[in-house]
């Protein structure tokens, strides 16, 4: 069990390798299998792995996890 926050946790990560996706999750970008579009100009991040939930880029991020993703 990790005793961090998202924020902390994420400051401590390479931002090259992870992205906050949400208020809920920071995926890494070997995890991310493809992407699909969601409802309402949002994206659904497939992963490698199973989630238990669906992993939804806000329509607000998408622009910076595309790039993020082509880096």
């Amino acid at each position: 069990q990790i005793e961090l926050t998202l924020e902390a946790l994420q400051s401590k990560l390479p931002m090259a390798d992870f992205f906050r996706a949400n208020r809920q999750f920071i995926v890494a970008r070997r995890a991310v299998r493809d992407i699909s579009v969601w409802f309402g100009s949002r994206l659904s991040a497939n992963l490698a792995l199973e989630t238990p939930e669906r992993i939804v880029i806000p329509k607000a991020r998408v622009h910076d996890f595309k790039d993020w993703l082509k880096e």
